[in-house]
């Protein structure tokens, strides 16, 4: 079980409760309706990994971001 800020702790109606653990930026422009630049953009500033040519950004990375600013950068 993850603590508060974890992927556990998302509620059945999150917007990002039915995407996979790792997120990429096609994920980030449907959940909060951003541009293509602008979620390669939080992807890059995040801490993040890449699969291959693939950045990801866990999902719990997210949650933590939203929660202590409020926003993702």
């Amino acid at each position: 079980m993850e603590g508060p800020t974890g992927a556990s702790s998302l509620r059945d109606h999150s917007p990002l409760s039915d995407r996979p653990e790792w997120l990429s930026p096609r994920d980030l422009q449907e959940v909060f309706g951003i541009g293509r630049t602008k979620s390669f953009d939080i992807c890059k500033q995040l801490p993040h990994i890449y699969i291959g040519r693939c950045i990801r950004v866990h999902k719990s990375t997210i949650v933590k971001e939203l929660m202590e600013k409020g926003r993702l950068l």
